[in-house]
């Protein structure tokens, strides 16, 4: 079964022909590390597509909402929290997946969930993409049927949802020019929108407002209940590291501080509190697609697009590398990360047609349960069983070769943590269990994952395998080290795969025994027929867990 196109020794360091380039672009390696070659944005220009997440329309709604429920004070305390707790699981995500060119998905099934166990995970985090999606889509409708009210907002759903198809084929390179294209549009529409409001007068003292109709005191105190919507955004810090994972090793500490603290910075401190601001001088009108559209006209209109197309080309981007992830693994289907833009456009169409806009705080709040179980399992694994304890590999294992299917360290303590605090976000426990439920989900998932890492000897991280890496740079099994980089130069050696025949860099590579030669990571993961014979075949202790634990 051998086949000569893939075996180790065609190599090159020559650069892909112009059409892998394209292909290269439209995949932005959705299923693989980023080798040192394609990290060529710099830090800055990485902020500028995180920056588009800040300056959605999303933003202004949520902190006018928040404002009118829990008061200006609460929002700005609320506000500081996000921004610290959130930016610093965001500067922890940068900072892991710029130093190993994984994204988000990736670092999870080295970071204690196994091969499949991280495959729940991308459906749980492909959810925040698609309810994102349809807010932003909404406020879009919303804006273009106040000034256009003869255009029905079923017909502007369906246009809206599936103009984000082409925008987002092409993956990170048209996002980056979208993002940068865009942003003197938003800056002059920005100014003149707060000078307008800030010169016509009237509303309420900003600092000083308190809802007239307060929030249920049953349900735990205005901070309390302000911080569980907050903690449904914490998917913000894993979308740093799909976007991280690009930076240049050596900008590693400036590029974490600046896509986590940074970007949070900007999107609660700035754009919520904002939001809250211009939802207090217009009377209470809490959408901007609404009260921008009233105040501006026509150019009113174009701002909101303009905004919402900054953000939805992120949202149906991220969507789609959940999607090829989870789809990948569980059925061995992988036509490519851009189709999977299809499914999430899809989708999310679906879910404005639903009405989820209309319920923006109690949907937060219900996801929070779910992302902070999966977020603080994984924060646990790296920070605690990697770093301080040495309970399992410091590397991040993520080729199906050498993983595990599930782990039960990071899936345990995920489904403990639902166990219990899904009940409470159901209203089990009142209104008051379900403020503490995401709370409860983060802090339980993160307790566990010791524990259960203590109990199994931490042996479900890396299989017993002879599926060997090809690199000569790293480690037979595993992906090496925490701190070495998968590929040391922005040069390396490419060969091709023995299924699909692209070339790739060595770091993508073991050898299969199963079609004799060297198959990629995303081939192997896709493979139908093999039985994972590399592990069959494999005898004694995980290589891996020997070499690399407590490094």
């Amino acid at each position: 079964m051998a086949r000569d196109a893939g075996r180790a020794e065609d190599l090159s360091t020559a650069q892909p022909e112009r059409e892998d380039r394209w292909v290269e672009r439209r995949e932005d390696y959705a299923l693989r590390f980023v080798p040192l070659g394609y990290r060529r944005w710099s830090w800055i220009s990485l902020l500028g597509v995180m920056l588009g997440i800040s300056t959605a329309m999303f933003f202004l709604a949520f902190g006018g909402q928040l404002a009118q429920s829990y008061g200006t004070r609460n929002l700005l305390i609320g506000m500081i929290f996000g921004t610290l707790f959130i930016g610093a699981v965001g500067y922890f995500f940068t900072s892991v997946s710029s130093m190993t060119g994984l994204d988000s998905d990736l670092i999870t099934r080295g970071a204690g969930f196994g091969f499949m166990g991280s495959a729940f995970t991308s459906l749980i985090y492909s959810f925040n993409f698609l309810m994102f999606s349809a807010f932003e889509g909404s406020i879009v409708a919303n804006a273009i049927h106040a000034y256009y009210e003869a255009i029905p907002l079923t017909l502007l759903y369906a246009i809206i949802g599936l103009v984000f198809i082409p925008l987002t084929w092409y993956g990170l390179t048209a996002m980056n020019w979208i993002m940068w294209a865009t942003i003197p549009l938003f800056a002059g529409f920005l100014v003149w929108t707060i000078v307008l409001v800030a010169s016509n007068g009237g509303g309420t003292n900003f600092w000083s407002f308190e809802p007239t109709n307060p929030v249920s005191p049953e349900a735990g105190p205005p901070l309390l209940q302000l911080g569980a919507a907050l903690l449904g955004l914490i998917t913000n810090a894993t979308i740093c590291a799909d976007i991280g994972r690009f930076i240049p090793p050596s900008q590693r500490r400036v590029g974490a501080l600046a896509l986590g603290f940074g970007f949070e910075a900007a999107t609660f401190l700035g754009v919520t509190m904002l939001g809250a601001w211009l939802t207090l001088r217009l009377g209470g009108e809490t959408d901007p697609g609404t009260y921008l559209a009233a105040l501006l006209g026509f150019w009113g209109v174009l701002f909101v697009v303009v905004t919402q197309l900054r953000i939805n080309v992120m949202n149906t981007y991220s969507g789609s590398l959940a999607y090829a992830n989870f789809f990948a693994r569980v059925f061995h289907f992988a036509p490519g990360r851009h189709w999977w833009v299809v499914l999430t456009a899809v989708l999310s169409t679906g879910l404005m047609f639903g009405g989820i806009y209309e319920n923006l705080t109690q949907v937060l709040t219900f996801e929070a349960v779910f992302v902070m179980a999966w977020i603080m399992a994984v924060v646990s694994d790296v920070l605690i069983n990697k770093r301080l304890l040495g309970l399992s590999p410091r590397d991040y294992p993520y080729k199906r070769s050498q993983t595990y299917k599930y782990n039960p360290v990071g899936i345990g303590a995920l489904i403990f943590a639902l166990l219990i605090a899904l009940p409470m976000a159901f209203g089990l426990f009142g209104p008051l269990g379900k403020t503490l439920a995401p709370y409860v989900s983060g802090a339980l998932a993160f307790a566990a994952v010791p524990v259960i890492a203590y109990a199994t000897k931490g042996r479900y991280y890396t299989a017993p395998t002879v599926a060997e890496n090809v690199d000569p740079n790293l480690p037979k099994f595993g992906a090496g080290a925490e701190t070495e980089v998968l590929t040391a130069s922005t040069e390396a050696p490419t060969q091709p795969c023995v299924k699909c025949a692209k070339r790739f860099e060595l770091a993508e590579f073991v050898r299969c025994p199963f079609l004799e030669g060297p198959i990629c990571s995303v081939c192997c993961a896709a493979e139908p027929n093999c039985g994972e014979l590399c592990k069959k075949q494999a005898e004694g202790p995980t290589p891996v867990a020997v070499e690399n634990r407590g490094r």
